[in-house]
Parts: C-alpha cells; sequence; structure tokens
C-alpha cells in the first residue's frame, strides 16, 4: 500500500480558513480500510485541510452495513467498473464538526440552518452532481448517474483526501454534501439509525400508494411479513407499525436476530433454518385468511427471498424489493405469469435512503420511547477491534447491528 507519513498533506482550494477550530488536532489520523474481501488493516493518514466549502468531522459512531458484509466476503468487488479495494467503509454515521468552511457552514445543512463547530450531524451518503435527468428533476430516491461521491464506499482511500468513511477517527466531508443537525436531546446510538430509516422511510412511503381503502398498497391494519431481520428488516416492520400495520410477522435464519424482532415489533417469528419455504408460506397463509400478507418485504438480501415473497403475498397486493443491493451473481428462476402477472401485484424496488432525512430524524426523535432502538446494537468496536473482528458481521447468530465508535478505548 502506499505509506502515508506524517509530512504529507492534501490539496487545497485555499488555504483561509475559518477561524473557529479546535484548539489542538493531530498531524494524523487512524482509519481502518479494506484492502481486499476479508483483509482489514489499521492505516495512518494526514489529518485533511478544508476550505471556505468543506468541513472537518470529528467521527462519533458509525454503523456497519450489510453492503459491508458481502464486500467483505467477496461478493461485490467493483462499483461502477472500478474495484472498490482498499477503501475506508462507513456510510452510517453521526460526527461533530471540529472545523468548517464560512460559505459551508451556511449552505451544507440541508434545511440551511447555520452549521458551526461542536454540532452534531448525520450524513447524506450521496454527493450527486446536480445536472442529470434524474438530479433536474429532483428523483429524491434515485441515484444519480454521475455521482461525484458515496460516502464510506467511492473513491478509494488511496484517492485524496482519503477520510471519506465513518470508521476512522475524522472525516473530510467535500463540497455539495448535505447534512442534518441531530437534535440535541437524541442519543447517538439512536441518531445513528437514520440511514437505515430513511430507506424504510421511503419503502413504506412507496407501499402506500395506491390508496389503501380500496385494498391495494399498504394502509392500517393491514398484515405484512418481513423476509430477513437485520437491523433493515426490523427498521422496516418498525416502520411498518407506525403506518398502522395489523399482523406483522418476522421470518429470519437466525433466533438472535428473530428475538429482536419479536422485542421491537413482531408479533410472529419464523426460523427459515427449521421451516421449509413451502411450509413457511403455508403457515404465513393460513394466519391471514388463506390468502397470504398485504405486504412482504424482502430485506433478507439474497435473491431467494424475493421469489418466496412473490409466492408469499396474497392477490393484488404489495412487495418491496429493498435487500438486495448488492448483485451477488445468483441469478434466479421468476415465472412471470405465475408470480407476479396472474397475481395482479404491485412491487416497489428500493435502492435508496434519499437525501431528506429531516422528518427520519422526526420520526426516531418522536418514537425513541416507545422503540428501544440501540437494543439492536450488539457489539460497539473500537478501531483496533474493528481491524480484529470485522468479520463479525458474517455470524447472524452473534450479531444483529455492529457499530464502530473511533473514540473508544
Amino acid at each position: 500500500m502506499e505509506n502515508f507519513t506524517m509530512s504529507q498533506t492534501l490539496d487545497s482550494e485555499s488555504t483561509q480558513r475559518q477561524p473557529a477550530v479546535a484548539s489542538t488536532k493531530p498531524e494524523t489520523v487512524r482509519a481502518v480500510a479494506m484492502t481486499a474481501p476479508g483483509e482489514t488493516e489499521m492505516r495512518s493518514y494526514p489529518y485533511p485541510t478544508m476550505d471556505h466549502d468543506s468541513a472537518i468531522l470529528k467521527v462519533d459512531m458509525a454503523g456497519i452495513c450489510g453492503t459491508d458484509r458481502h464486500i467483505f466476503k467477496g461478493e461485490a468487488t467493483e462499483l461502477r467498473g472500478k474495484s472498490i479495494f482498499p477503501y475506508v467503509g462507513g456510510h452510517e454515521v453521526i460526527g461533530t464538526i471540529v472545523e468548517i468552511g464560512d460559505n459551508a457552514a451556511k449552505t451544507m445543512d440541508y434545511d440551511k440552518q447555520l452549521l458551526q463547530v461542536g454540532d452534531r450531524v448525520s450524513i447524506a451518503v450521496e454527493v450527486n452532481c446536480g445536472h442529470c435527468y434524474y438530479c433536474r428533476k429532483h428523483y429524491n430516491n434515485t441515484t444519480c448517474l454521475n455521482q461525484i461521491q458515496a460516502y464510506g464506499l467511492h473513491p478509494n482511500c488511496d484517492t485524496k483526501p482519503y477520510l471519506r468513511g465513518g470508521f476512522a477517527e475524522y472525516m473530510y466531508i467535500r463540497p455539495g454534501t448535505h447534512l442534518f443537525k441531530v437534535p440535541e436531546e437524541m442519543p447517538t446510538d439512536v441518531a445513528v439509525f437514520v440511514e437505515e430509516m430513511a430507506v424504510a422511510f421511503h419503502a413504506l412511503g412507496r407501499a402506500a400508494v395506491p390508496f389503501a381503502p380500496v385494498n391495494e398498497g399498504f394502509g392500517p391494519g393491514m398484515s405484512v411479513a418481513v423476509l430477513g431481520n437485520g437491523p433493515l428488516g426490523i427498521l422496516h416492520g418498525i416502520m411498518s407499525t407506525i403506518h398502522g400495520a395489523g399482523l406483522r410477522i418476522a421470518t429470519d435464519l437466525s433466533d438472535l436476530r428473530l428475538s429482536k424482532a419479536k422485542g421491537l415489533y413482531a408479533d410472529v417469528t419464523i426460523n427459515a433454518s427449521q421451516v421449509p419455504e413451502e411450509d413457511r408460506i403455508a403457515q404465513v397463509k393460513e394466519m391471514t385468511e388463506g390468502v397470504g400478507p398485504d405486504l412482504v418485504i424482502e430485506s433478507a438480501g439474497e435473491p431467494e427471498a424475493f421469489i418466496e415473497a412473490l409466492k408469499m403475498v396474497r392477490k393484488g397486493g404489495t412487495v418491496i424489493e429493498v435487500g438486495n443491493w448488492v448483485d451477488l451473481g445468483k441469478p434466479v428462476a421468476l415465472d412471470v405469469m405465475k408470480h407476479i402477472s396472474s397475481k395482479n401485484l404491485h412491487i416497489h424496488s428500493v435502492f435508496h435512503c434519499g437525501t431528506d432525512w429531516r422528518p427520519v430524524l422526526k420520526i426516531l426523535q418522536q418514537q425513541s420511547d416507545r422503540y428501544d432502538f440501540p437494543s439492536l446494537i450488539t457489539h460497539r468496536f473500537g478501531l483496533d477491534e474493528l481491524v480484529e473482528k470485522f468479520g463479525t458481521v458474517t455470524n447472524f447468530d452473534e450479531c444483529c447491528k455492529i457499530e464502530v465508535v473511533p473514540h473508544q478505548g
């Protein structure tokens, strides 16, 4: 790998900075990089410089995502035709501003609130071009054609200014990034779920259309089955409950994750490692007047689970496909007439967390007394532990949500 030393500095468009900065700052920053599938190492990078339009965050907490798990396992090695490696992951980030340019202070907050040193913020994952068809048409839930950057993923960490992911002590926040102030009273281990909850927010919002009273779409009192109950699936189960779901069914391969789902939203749980697909579909239909749930959410991240969702949902029902964010190279047999057309289904794909997280933070704030979001966290790793134990994310019987706390002793 490239040998990063304390003497190296980053390019900057301007040497002038905001005068309000922390009294001391490190010369180097520690970060955990994944260099190949299953291979992680501690790296040292120069502390980033900034200008009028950028900022520096001290990372408070960053979640390990299912995408990071797929990359660790070698199931995803390229993005937009280029190698992902080496990369400093971590796109589910809550951080504290330690430096911010004068222009950035006035423009980076999505709601145009004035930002200052000491503010705790969440980071919208994607920095888009602003000029392509989707950006011009304001498709908030569609990936930009010419995406400039995705925090915690690309460009890789051999490209200046290196520190774009939350598995590091500090992050460089580039111009054009959307930040969201976290309410002062909201604990960091609640706020850190905003990115995943934003996915659920968009997914359930789409499922609610067409109008539920004519028995299409999803509305209060309707049944839901969530296939795959990692953190993302559980947050979708919670969001469906906020929408007024009736019967709520959770399936997963892990008793640990099913117990989390049971504690937070599920009325019924089924361990898919113990009950064959045909039998669990039959069980779910028996619970739903013999027809199947009104809504089935695929969040297992396996292509086969999407076919199961199509088989399980009732005629005229709705399927949300949210789990398959990575191309695993596993094509599945789809009988279009049998699985889709003859059932007159509504199918929504969700591949994005959107850019407006303010309503999602409000939901987390309103619901945090009702739902123990931090109970999803089974591990909190400092950076040294992360190097040694990143692979824990592949063991569903051991972990639910892993949070990285870079400044943890």
